[in-house]
Formats: C-alpha cells, structure tokens, sequence
C-alpha cells in the first residue's frame, strides 16, 4: 500500500470528524436560549402551557435576547427603579412578581393584536386606569410617566382588581389586556380562585408575550453588572422651577432630567405631589444632596429666564481630546468645571492659554470655580440677544455677563458703572446698548421673587400705615343711638357727642347713669375687642382720609382725642359731672364717686391688656422687623455717608428703609439697616 495514499486516508477521516463536531457546536449555540418549561409560577399561580403556546413563548423569547441594546436598556432601568418600586409593592401586599410590569408596556387590544402604549408610560396604565385610581393626566402633567405616582397608583388597581377577580393571575390579565377580551375568554368564570390555569390558546398572547418578558429578565439580571451603580433622588425643591434651572442647581445632566422627568408637560413645575427625579451615580449622592440644601436658596425667584442656553457638544470634546464636558453655551463654546478643577486645569481640558481662559470669563487666575458651571473659552460677545435684564436677588454684574455671554466691560459702559458695584434686587441693567444721561435708574418689582422677604415687607407696610392712620378718621366707634327718656329731656344724638358739643343733660338719675354705662359697655369693650370686631360692633367703616394717619393704642391716645374714642364713661368724667343735674334727693357726691371708680377700673383694666390686644399684624411686623433689620442710633458728628461706609451699605438704601427726606440726620435719630 502507497504510504501516500494511507496518509491521505487518515487525513480525509479527520477532516471529516471535525466537521462533524463543528456542526454539532454550531447548532447547540444557535438553540442556546433556555427552553421554556411546560409551567411558569406566577404569584399563587401557576400557568400551564401546551406545545402551542409553548412555541409561541419560545419564539418570543428568542426575539427579546435578540435586540441586545433593548434588553440592556430595560436591564438599566429595572436595577434602577428595583429599590424604589420594591418597598410600595410591599406595602401595598402586592405580590413580587408584579414588579416586572414597571417598565413592560405591551398592551392586547384585541384577540389578534397587541399594541405598545405610549412612550414614558409606567405600569401599561392607560388613561382609563389612571382616572380610576386618581392619577392627574393633563396639560400640565401626567402622573402615569411619574415613576413613584405610577407605582403607587398601580398597586392600588391591582389591589381593586384582585378584589374583584379572586385571582392574580386575572388581575395580570385584566391589567395589560383589554376588559372585552376577558369578557371574551370568560375567564373570570374560568380562572376565579383556580390556582392552576391552562392557557391553550394564542388569544393569550398578552400573557404569554409577558412571560417570555419576564423569564428573559430573570435569566439576564443575576449576571447583570451595571455601568456605573446610579439611584434615584426625589429632588425637594422643585416647585416653580424649570428642568434647566435644577440641572444648574444639581449639577446635572440637563439630558438625564429629561428623560427621567417625561411626566412634565409644563416649562416649570407645577403644584403638585410629584418631585423632579433625578438620577446620578451612587457616588454623588452625598454631593448631590448637598447641592440641593445650597439650592434651595428661599427666596430666590424660582422661574428661570431661559439663559444662559445651554447645548450639550460632544463633538467639541472628542476634538479636544483631553477629558472634560464641553457646551455651546449662547452659540459660543463653553466647558462645564469639575469636581478640583481650577482655572489652570480649564485651560488645559480646553486647549488655550490660562490668560485667555481668565480673559473669556472676565476672571482672575486665582478666583475659584463653581462646581458644574460651565465657562466660556470664547471670547464673549458685546452685547445680549435681549435688551434688558431685571436683578434678582444676590445677583451680580458678572453673574449677568455669564448669564447672557456679554463682556463685563460692555455691562459696565451700557449701564454708566464706573467700577463693579453691588446690584440691588430689581434694577434694569441694559444688555444692548447705554442708558441715555437723561434716563433715570429704573427699578421693577418682582411679586414672584423672594416670597418670604416680600411677605415681611407686606407686614412691615401694613405696621407703617397703621401708624400713619389717625384715629379720628379709622376708629370712629361711636354707641348705637341711645334715646333715654322723654323726662330726661336729651336728644337722639350719642351722648358722648351731646357732652361734646357742650349740651347739658337734664334729670339723670344715678340709676340711668349706670345702666347706660353697663349697656354701652357690654356693646363696646376697647380693651377687649380687635379693631375689626370694635367696628362691627359699632356698625362703622373705616376710612382713610390721610396718609399720615396713625393707630394708637389705649393708653397712646392723644388729650384732644379722649372725648371720642373713649368709653362712654370716661367721656362723662371728661366734661364736668356737675353739668349733670341729678334729683335733689340724690347724692352728688355719691354718684360722681361711683363713677370715678368705675373709671378707674376699668382704665386700669385696659392699660394692663393694652400689650395684649395689639393687631396681629402689628405684632408679625415688629418680629420680621428685628429678625431683618439693626438699628443704628445717630451719634454726634455722624453723617448718612458715613453709617452706609460704617455698615456696607448704599446711601440710597438708608433713604428707602428709613423713608427719609434729608440728608441731614439728627443725633440720638434711630436708623433701621438691613441685616
């Protein structure tokens, strides 16, 4: 035998073996998807499957480990959302295996088509369901794309439905199938408290399509690893604010507000029990909700003015290639600063000189970062797209000039700055061009700005013009008309206004004297009733006839005033008792000593309850007052100039807290400085 020939032999055998055996691994690979058994638990179910629907679940499954960024995706959100959903199924004594329907959004619409629901959507919750467990879905928001909204309202329809259906397998169905379908298979007939159910038909397909869902991200999510380990944090201060506003706040990715916040339809969030999500790495959890205390900022006005633009480029980072997040911020190129990043550092990540760096931002080399504000290295452009710009508080001419990627210098010749000063909260800083010589400093209020503040400032002008009422014009409290006797000879009008005018009374008895005293009395009490009970006791309004018109308390009242704001009895210790003509056998002495001890106590009564009965109002001003303002008392050789150096503060400021109409200011005058 040609030893050639038995080579070849051997050879040809092999070839063919190994063939054979790649073959072989080729076709255990290509069926390497787990088999799906003949029976999947569900909760207390347990579904029971035929070769039919078997295959149908198979096949399904093997489309869903196919697309393996879709199955990634899904993978990232349920590790995500796992903590946050697990603990309110729990509460709800909703079983766990519900738990695979947070973020599953097929829907059976009818026997032979199953839809997805719209996109962001929590749950499967369409609008019906949403209505039926209170869920908000309108122009402003939809809670079903709210995570913790959704979740909460979710367990809720399971709960209702398992009440109805005595079944959890047919509250799945019920949930993410049609009602007619179910009404069509009978299945509340067929499934109620079966702990066994068969499903041997593709009409189905709801569930079998959510098994294979379920059985795929059961065998991937052991082996699962996430990118980066993220959580998410319910933001508390979002109310008022927009998208863009709290990624500035956070230092977040405007991005990732967006996509986990889809449930706001509005520019700025609207009043409601739903918080912005956000979501970050584990790692900054701490930072960020540092960030939010330091963002709370209480006061600041919570709308935003839509500058600076912000656009995420990545194109500009791969360009420079030396690490940073980079931004088209007002169309010019912008880097976001880092954790540790200082000016030097910038200028590195951005490819230029730290002396341009430092020139583009109007900055000095050894001025701080804020951490996630982002700088330009561009130069900035001379004037704003807008033309002007309304302060608000704690806002600086260079956080302006930032705001809209103006030049500082420009700001400075627009609004006739001679060097950078202190902006007060609602000036108009002109962003285009310089305000004319001839146009005044302009100021706009702001009534959604500093609530707190503006709330304090109310209080403080309700105290001021209290003081500023006089009590001959707002506390006209008179007794109702009181028409004594024809024997006493008295006319219709008040007494008090009768003793006034100088008319004496005729024949009043002592006995007259005292009811008439308990009687108006007992109608009106000063020391006893607020001022707007006194008037509606009285049946008076007030009326404002002088700005300069003050409120006085009891014992404040001015001599010339006593005869009509007084009770009624100490008007008839004011004017001479002994006017009063009383029967002959009657004592004088007797009568004028029990009316000046009834006086006298109840004088005294009302100055120890003065304190007590001041107006609400009064009260909140002075303690909003002391909390925010100092009080400086003017010292000899002290001018207006000098307690503003002394105190950091504008002259013009001293003006508007103290409504002063001088320069001059006298010795011992008590001056009030904000804090």
């Amino acid at each position: 035998m040609d030893l050639r020939a038995f080579f070849n032999t051997q050879l040809l055998v092999f070839l063919i073996i190994s063939l054979g055996s790649l073959e072989s691994r080729a076709f255990n690979r290509k069926n390497d998807s787990p088999l799906v058994p003949y029976e999947i638990k569900f909760a207390d179910v347990t579904f029971q499957l035929t070769d039919v629907t078997r295959y149908l679940v198979q096949t399904e499954l093997k489309n869903i480990q196919a697309d393996k960024n879709t199955l990634r995706l899904q993978l990232d959100k349920f590790n995500l959302f796992l903590p946050v959903v697990e603990p309110i199924l729990r509460e709800k004594a909703v079983p766990e295996d519900f738990k695979f329907l947070m973020i599953y959004n097929k829907y059976q619409s009818t026997i032979e088509t199953s839809t997805f629901l719209e996109n962001g959507v929590y749950w499967c919750l369409d609008r019906e369901k949403a209505d039926d467990v209170d869920l908000i879905v309108n122009d402003q928001l939809d809670e079903r794309k709210h995570l913790i909204a959704a979740t909460k309202g979710a367990a809720i329809c399971f709960k209702r439905n398992q009440v109805l259906y005595r079944n959890w397998a047919t509250t799945l169905f019920s949930h993410i199938a049609d009602k007619k379908i179910l009404s069509l298979l009978e299945v509340n007939r067929k499934w109620a408290e079966n702990p066994y159910i068969l499903l041997d038909s593709p009409a189905y397909s709801a569930i079998l399509q959510f098994l294979a869902y379920k059985i795929a991200v059961e065998k991937e999510f052991p082996a699962y690893k996430p990118r980066e380990q993220k959580i998410v944090y319910e933001y508390p201060y979002s109310k008022g604010k927009t998208l863009t506003k709290i990624a500035l706040d956070l230092k977040v990715e405007p991005e990732t507000l967006l996509e986990y916040n889809k449930w706001l339809n509005t520019p700025n969030v609207p009043e409601s029990e739903c918080k912005v999500l956000v979501v970050v790495p584990a790692s900054r959890y701490s930072e960020i909700r540092t960030f939010a205390e330091l963002s709370r900022k209480r006061g600041l006005p919570a709308k935003d003015l839509g500058f600076p633009i912000l656009k995420r480029e990545e194109k500009l980072a791969k360009a420079k290639g030396k690490g940073g997040t980079f931004y088209l911020i007002n169309d010019l190129e912008g880097l976001q600063a880092d954790m540790c990043d200082i000016p030097v550092t910038m200028a590195y990540k951005a490819g230029i000189s730290i002396e341009r760096f430092v020139e583009y931002n109007d900055m000095k080399e050894s001025d701080l970062l804020r951490i996630g504000q982002v700088y330009y290295i561009q130069t900035k452009a001379s004037k704003a797209s807008v033309p002007f710009h309304v302060v608000r508080e704690g806002e600086t001419l260079w956080d302006i000039s930032q705001m809209y990627g103006v030049r500082l210098a420009n700001l400075l010749d627009f609004n006739r700055f001679e060097t950078v000063q202190r902006l007060q909260r609602g000036r108009v800083i002109w962003l285009q061009t310089t305000r004319p010589k001839n146009k005044p400093i302009e100021y706009i209020e702001m009534p959604d700005e500093m609530a707190e503040v503006e709330e304090m400032m109310v209080a403080g002008q309700t105290k001021n013009a209290e003081k500023e009422f006089t009590i001959q014009d707002t506390v006209r409290i008179t007794a109702e008309t009181k028409t004594l006797p024809k024997e006493d000879n008295l006319s219709v009008l008040p007494l008090s206004q009768e003793i006034g005018k100088g008319q004496q009374a005729k024949s009043v008895t002592k006995n007259d004297v005292a009811s008439t005293k308990k009687e108006i009395l007992k109608e009106i009490d000063l020391a006893t009733l607020p001022l707007s009970q006194e008037i509606g006791k009285g049946n008076q309004q007030q009326k404002v006839t002088n700005k300069k018109e003050v409120i006085l308390t009891n014992n404040d009242l001015p001599k010339e005033i006593d005869i009509n704001s007084l009770p009624l009895t100490q008007d008839i210790r004011k004017e001479h008792t002994n006017n009063i003509n009383s029967p002959k056998n009657t004592d004088n002495k007797q009568v004028i000593d029990t009316s000046l001890n009834d006086e006298e106590r109840i004088v005294t009564w009302n100055k120890q309850n003065s304190t007590k009965n001041k107006l609400y109002s009064v009260e909140v001003a002075e303690r909003e007052e002391n909390k925010n303002f100092l009080k400086h008392t003017v010292k000899k050789g002290e001018t207006l100039f000098r307690i503003s150096v002394n105190y950091n503060v504008g002259v013009s400021e001293l003006w508007v807290w103290n409504n002063l109409t001088s320069t001059i200011v006298e010795v011992g005058t008590i001056l009030k400085i904000k804090r």
